[in-house]
């Protein structure tokens, strides 16, 4: 339905500008640790373990990262279609009350499918009749 599709739109959006911020962080986070590792190998005795232990350190902090955004967007993602079986039941239930045949509230795909057929039917007849 149409606002089915806002909605995804909506979330194509958020989730979006989610990751062009991880993406921003992650910049951010390269060009600080490229300055750290500059400083510490301007050092006179700068050793090759400590250059082993500071790039281990920023590996780290990447993965840390790495791993937020991931369950951030993993998370996200959930609500989402979370609330899209919501509005999936809204409308079942809206269009069973309204004894559209076909309609009635069910989770199995064929089912599903089915009655994504007769609202593209709906949708097309409503659109020749405007």
């Amino acid at each position: 339905s149409v606002r089915e599709a806002v909605v995804s739109t909506q979330s194509t959006g958020e989730r979006t500008n989610m990751v062009a911020s991880y993406s921003r962080r992650r910049e951010q986070m390269d060009s600080e640790q490229r300055e750290e590792y500059e400083a510490m190998r301007s050092k006179f005795n700068f050793h090759p373990v400590d250059e082993e232990r500071l790039i281990r350190g920023f590996n780290d902090r990447k993965k840390a990262l790495d791993l937020e955004e991931s369950d951030s967007l993993h998370k996200y993602d959930l609500k989402v279609l979370q609330d899209l079986d919501k509005q999936v039941d809204d409308q079942q239930t809206y269009l069973s009350a309204a004894q559209i045949p076909g309609m009635k509230r069910t989770t199995d795909s064929a089912e599903l499918k089915r009655q994504m057929f007769i609202i593209s039917i709906i949708d097309t007849l409503q659109n020749k009749s405007s």
